[in-house]
């Protein structure tokens, strides 16, 4: 009886170490993975982090009186609404800066925002993009 009860027990340690390990989770491959080091995403905030990335990245060309595109980045509702439609793959904001979905990259002719930022728009995203 010993013998089968460490057979059963060593049978299911091997299992929870090993197979448990190798679950696949669909949502790690939704957006980029966290660049690491110092970057939070967990609490993304419009007022604070969402508005300062577009305010560095976006504003430029999508200020609300020279925009070429149509699309302004001046005011929360704008913001909200291209983060929540459904006319790409992730919405038009979040496919934008992904560079993937189906939407025109953004920044336009400059390098893909860092990861730290994207992760932080897809979190905030993620959460109904609230006004907070």
């Amino acid at each position: 009886m010993r013998k089968k009860f460490v057979f059963v027990a060593t049978a299911i340690l091997i299992y929870v170490i090993f197979l448990e390990g190798c679950v696949y989770h669909k949502g790690d491959d939704e957006y980029p993975p966290t660049g690491g080091g110092d970057c939070n995403d967990s609490n993304a905030r419009y007022s604070v982090e969402i508005k300062s990335i577009l305010d560095a990245n976006c504003i430029a060309c999508h200020d609300g009186t020279t925009s070429i595109s149509g699309i302004d980045l001046y005011d929360y509702e704008t913001i909200s609404t291209l983060a929540l439609d459904k006319k790409f793959t992730y919405g038009t904001l979040l496919s934008a800066v992904l560079q993937k979905g189906g939407a025109p990259f953004m920044p336009q002719g400059e390098p893909q925002l860092e990861d730290c930022d994207i992760n932080k728009i897809a979190a905030w995203v993620y959460h109904g993009a609230p006004d907070n």
